[in-house]
């Protein structure tokens, strides 16, 4: 298979993922016409909620900023934004990499051998131009926990772009890599 072969799948499995993603979310008519109670419950025995997940970035993070949906933050070196949508049971943890312009074939191709062997629960994506680290992950099965280990393995994934290209916490198959590493 050819590099711009390797990268159409790769566009494509991305493209369905959107898909899928925004087909679990429903229609934005479908969304404003859940009842009012569905958009924050009281207290935290239905799961996660997005004030819960605002109040452990701010104990983790620095200046944090933002509504309980749309949360920025500065953690490890890396600006990074977390996203929750209450209807779609969904939320995502981003912190921008680098312009996926600017990547060379030995980058994207070490991207997408991490998110097989080197990468946990963060994953290298690329959207709206942007390669990405990010941990997508269903809001109200998240934990306390899970969420601290996100935010960790978002920020070392994008720290080691260009080096180990690790998200930190656990490797399959091969421990370390290198782009020279990869062979085209």
């Amino acid at each position: 298979m050819t590099f711009k072969q390797l990268i159409n799948v790769s566009l494509l499995t991305l493209i369905i993922l959107n898909t899928a993603t925004a087909q679990d979310s429903g229609s934005e008519q479908e969304q404003k016409n859940q009842p009012e109670s569905l958009t924050e419950p009281e207290t935290t025995s239905a799961g996660m909620t997005q004030s819960e997940l605002k109040k452990i970035i701010t104990e983790i993070a620095e200046n944090v900023q933002g509504s309980a949906d749309n949360i920025t933050f500065y953690y490890n070196g890396a600006n990074m934004a977390l996203l929750s949508n209450l209807a779609a049971n969904r939320m995502r943890i981003i912190a921008p990499v680098i312009s996926a312009k600017d990547m060379s074939e030995q980058q994207i191709l070490a991207s997408l051998v991490s998110n097989y062997h080197l990468a946990l629960d963060a994953r290298y994506a690329i959207g709206d131009g942007v390669l990405y680290s990010v941990y997508i992950h269903p809001l109200k099965e998240l934990t306390d926990e899970q969420l601290v280990s996100a935010v960790r393995q978002v920020a070392t994934l994008r720290n080691t772009f260009g080096t180990s290209y690790t998200s930190g916490e656990l490797s399959f198959g091969i421990q370390t890599q290198t782009e020279e590493q990869i062979d085209l």
